[in-house]
């Protein structure tokens, strides 16, 4: 059996494709790279996938892989948006600061600032922090950004036919799986976790969600609410609950202590991989 998992960052499929392989025996389990890289002839396989414009992983890309190749069974993972938007504020220097140091010290002291007095700072004021072509960025380059992406991902998943499950990141965290399992017809391994080692482990931060009831103000709400209510409406979410948490508290262990730890593992990630090449240059030289 070959499974297919799509999502955009932050939303829980590198965990996922984990789970339903340790539910199928002698499985694969596949990571990212570009849609068929890893298609073999093996007896059960799990690919996961996720959507981002910015490194050209747009979903046409992966309509046209998907006309040639057949997958047994497809499942979007969906996560609330707002919930989403703080993860992948959180995960932006996951590959380092080379050249960026700057930027990531200015982005890390508004986090710092917001765990001292959570209403301190506006969510969408420490994302102007997080760009990749710039910074400061303006707040409408922010929220176009949001738009730009809930409306592709609106429509991609408007798109979908029976053929597809859509299993939201919240249903894994309360480890309700009946209807995956009945779509999969198989029961994942939900105890199956990402292993060490293979440089995935470092995206786990809270395993959670409403988090972004502690980090949203009141602008914030104004904001974001027209980017994400689309997208929301579709996958099912509670568009009229937007309420924040009256004492919003940000913990520095999810927030800034996990800022700080990704750069230091992409910085060992890095060495582990010079010392890895080096190593297999030398035995093809034996």
């Amino acid at each position: 059996m070959k499974v297919f998992i799509l999502g955009t960052g932050k939303t829980g499929t590198t965990a996922l494709v984990y789970k339903v392989a340790g539910g199928l025996p002698n499985c694969m389990a596949f990571s990212g790279g570009k849609p068929g890289k890893y298609l073999g002839d093996y007896e059960n396989a799990v690919y996961k996938h996720t959507y981002e414009e910015r490194k050209g992983k747009n979903f046409d890309l992966y309509r046209d892989h998907l006309k040639s190749a057949h997958y047994d069974r497809k499942i979007w993972m969906a996560r609330d948006p707002r919930d989403a938007a703080v993860s992948r504020m959180l995960y932006r220097w996951h590959r380092g600061i080379l050249g960026h140091k700057k930027q990531y010290q200015a982005h890390l002291d508004l986090v710092l600032k917001k765990e001292q007095d959570p209403k301190s700072v506006a969510f969408h004021e420490i994302c102007r922090y997080t760009g990749h072509n710039g910074w400061p960025r303006g707040v409408e380059d922010v929220i176009e950004e949001e738009r730009n992406r809930y409306a592709n991902m609106c429509k991609f998943v408007k798109s979908l036919d029976g053929d597809w499950h859509l299993f939201k990141y919240e249903e894994m965290i309360n480890q309700k799986f009946d209807a995956l399992n009945d779509y999969l017809g198989f029961k994942v391994q939900n105890e199956a976790v990402v292993p060490i080692g293979t440089g995935k482990e470092k995206v786990v931060r809270k395993k959670t969600y409403g988090d972004w009831r502690h980090w949203f103000v009141d602008k914030d709400l104004a904001l974001f609410k027209p980017a994400f209510l689309p997208y929301m409406q579709v996958v099912g979410y509670d568009c009229e609950d937007w309420n924040l948490n009256p004492e919003p508290v940000i913990e520095p262990q999810f927030s800034s202590e996990y800022m700080q730890s990704l750069p230091r593992k992409a910085k060992k990630n890095t060495i582990m991989r010079f010392i890895d090449n080096i190593s297999q240059k030398l035995i093809k030289k034996s």
